[in-house]
């Protein structure tokens, strides 16, 4: 349960409040010399696909504030929001790009569920998933039979298949061959489904690129090393 929810009720003076502190915040904090130097331009060198996904901020990955180009939509995928990402692949020009995936994502059981009810917006952005999700499937791979590590190996291969859809990009596909563009697939574990504590991530990808003992050999990997660990057999 929210922290400003109790029941039916909601304490809405009580998440203004948390609002303006937050606003507050960020005034005096506010990187005014950084921005300066940018010619308050936009200089980010991620460009990162997530999940909207409240449990995965974009501050898993560092400070956002002209870093990180951040496209958010349920269950992380490219076909959602494509033009927004093209723009941070093709004019900000970031060097990476990030597809962020998470453990027992809502979205894909969403999609793989009926929902014709739902508004229409909605279920256009599912239908998105839910092509994903076939694709997935009809590629026969072998899943566990508990829920909560079932749902985590699809996002996994979610994550996978959205990597492979930028790769059939043409645009993206050439800042790939000619090494100005990397781009790596991670997930976060928020339940602890890989069992090396909560809220961890881990390499899964990297330009399509998916086995683990080959993504050791990339040598700018060579952080991550220890973050390269996969549930799903490839």
């Amino acid at each position: 349960m929210s922290q400003f929810t109790e029941g039916a009720n909601v304490d809405m003076i009580a998440i203004i409040k948390s609002i303006k502190d937050a606003m507050v915040a960020f005034e005096s904090s506010f990187p005014l010399d950084s921005l300066q130097k940018t010619n308050f331009g936009q200089q980010p060198f991620v460009t990162l696909l997530t999940c909207s996904d409240s449990r995965v901020p974009e501050n898993v990955f560092g400070q956002s504030f002209n870093r990180i180009f951040t496209v958010e939509n349920i269950g992380n995928q490219v076909k959602t929001s494509e033009g927004s990402l093209l723009y941070g692949l093709l004019h900000l020009r970031t060097p990476l790009m990030i597809v962020a995936g998470h453990s027992d994502c809502g979205a894909l059981k969403a999609a793989g569920s009926d929902y014709s009810t739902e508004p229409e917006a909605i279920v256009r952005e599912l239908d998105c998933v839910n092509r994903s999700l076939n694709e997935i499937l009809s590629s026969s791979q072998t899943l566990n039979g508990e829920p909560i590590v079932k749902y985590t190996q699809l996002a996994e291969l979610n994550v996978d298949m959205q990597v492979k859809y930028l790769l059939g990009n043409t645009f993206v596909a050439r800042l790939v061959e000619d090494g100005s563009l990397s781009i790596i697939g991670i997930i976060v574990d928020l339940h602890n489904v890989y069992g090396q504590g909560y809220g961890k991530s881990y390499l899964i990808n990297c330009n399509g690129m998916r086995d683990p003992n080959k993504l050791k050999d990339i040598g700018y990997l060579n952080g991550l090393f220890v973050r390269m660990k996969r549930l799903t057999v490839v």
